[in-house]
């Protein structure tokens, strides 16, 4: 069985909940939380539902003898929800593209960097080209496709390979 979930009634209008019950409430017996107010909250969700498109609408509530039932539904985000929504990513992919230049050009400058070993030292220019040339404006919903290159190492230690026992 599941978690049971409660909703508050008062003046035959749900007022809390759907919810877990608190501990001071949650050795009480069904019987005992009507009494409190406290209705079992039976609630219907749908099958699937898929944030980047899709927004929940308030819950629907079927006040019964013993029970309220907790409708949720959804529907499509509207043309300006997405164009907004893909806006303010746009917004974070083009500072973490900033960043990411930011950190190659401060590492690439520092004695940290001239002492690497060349393999490492020539990766770097073309992380910073791939990042460079990376295309994160005016994409609209393909935004959410960027995808920038791995970070090439920083040092020339290498993480030690994880120790497989037999068992």
């Amino acid at each position: 069985m599941g978690i049971k979930l409660y909703c508050f009634v008062e003046n035959g209008a749900v007022t809390s909940g759907p919810s877990i019950l608190g501990p001071n409430l949650s050795g009480k017996s069904d019987f005992e939380l009507f009494d409190l107010g406290w209705y079992y909250a039976e609630c219907i969700r749908p099958d699937a539902f898929v944030d980047r498109y899709e927004v929940f609408l308030p819950i629907q509530f079927d006040i019964q003898p013993r029970k309220v039932v907790c409708t949720y539904t959804k529907r499509d985000k509207t043309q300006a929800e997405l164009d907004a929504q893909n806006a303010e990513k746009e917004t974070e992919v083009e500072q973490d593209k900033a960043n990411r230049l930011l950190f190659a050009a401060t590492f690439m400058a520092s004695a940290e960097y001239t002492a690497l070993p060349v393999a490492i030292k020539d990766q770097w220019p073309p992380y910073v080209q791939t990042v460079t040339d990376t295309v994160t404006q005016g994409l609209g919903d393909a935004i959410w496709d960027v995808n920038f290159p791995v970070v090439p190492p920083t040092s020339a230690v290498q993480s030690p390979a994880p120790m497989v026992f037999d068992v």
